[in-house]
């Protein structure tokens, strides 16, 4: 889809869609604030995968290969499945998300450690696009026979649709899946009030200082002691920063154990 197309589809579907219409602009000022902030330098360690895992869970047993191989089928899965798209039209109905901006594999192999150590009753998350961090969670819980997630997003854009959201999940996983439609900042309490406390939560919905630091705020009373809060994206703006200086925590950048970027920020709860 060319920029003026696009441009007149989100105007079109703002006038149709006016609440999501306004969503879209929100949005849009949010970005454009984020990009007048100056980045201050982040005072928390940053370790690659392994020493992550060996920091949260001394002599946990979990090598990066080890991980790797555990999520072997998960990966041949979405190989095949972006496969499919890779000649798709970006934005369209059968390729609503980009591809190129899925969560890291570091990131990934984290989620599903994770998940497998603690073996959580209740883990939430904002954001799934095609569902890829959902799915090494979801296949983490199949494995342990255990435990929920709670996946919040929405149709946000006209190139979108319900049966997008979480498309890659490979089905015989879903079964411990549970999607709520809607925006976190108006689902987002109302699910920690029916669930209390959870295990686990994950940021990766919109990446904007206003909306990451709103879930921060709105998740941290309802996460466990040694519970965990997990973000994406937090490199761009300074809402990871400003929450974990705020709160007792124990926080961690992991780092891309081949070029040392940050691609998760990880808060243990004390």
């Amino acid at each position: 889809m060319g920029k003026i197309s696009k441009y007149f589809s989100l105007l079109k579907f703002s006038i149709t869609h006016p609440k999501e219409g306004m969503d879209i602009f929100n949005a849009a000022i949010q970005t454009q604030e984020d990009s007048k902030q100056k980045i201050k330098e982040h005072t928390a360690k940053s370790l690659q995968l392994e020493k992550t895992l060996d920091e949260l869970f001394p002599n946990n047993g979990f090598s990066k290969k080890k991980l790797i191989e555990n999520t072997k089928e998960l990966q041949i899965h979405f190989k095949d499945y972006f496969e499919k798209l890779k000649f798709k039209n970006f934005s369209s109905k059968e390729k609503p998300y980009p591809t190129d901006y899925s969560i890291h594999e570091d990131s990934r192999l984290f989620l599903y450690a994770l998940c497998k150590i603690v073996k959580p009753d209740l883990v939430v998350e904002t954001g799934v696009a095609y569902g890829i961090s959902s799915a090494y969670i979801l296949q983490a819980l199949h494995e342990n026979d255990k435990g929920t997630l709670y996946s919040i997003d929405n149709v946000f854009k006209p190139w979108e649709s319900l049966e997008m959201i979480g498309n890659a999940i490979p089905s015989k996983i879903q079964d411990r899946w549970k999607l709520i439609i809607g925006s976190s900042s108006e689902k987002l309490g109302e699910l920690f009030q029916s669930l209390e406390k959870v295990d686990i939560f994950l940021h990766d919905s919109l990446h904007t200082y206003k909306n990451m630091l709103l879930e921060f705020q709105t998740s941290w009373p309802f996460i466990k002691n040694s519970g965990f809060l997990l973000s994406d994206d937090i490199i761009d703006n300074n809402a990871f920063l400003k929450f974990y200086s705020a709160n007792k925590g124990h926080p961690i950048l992991l780092e891309n154990t081949e070029n040392g970027k940050i691609t998760m920020g990880i808060i243990r709860k004390n």
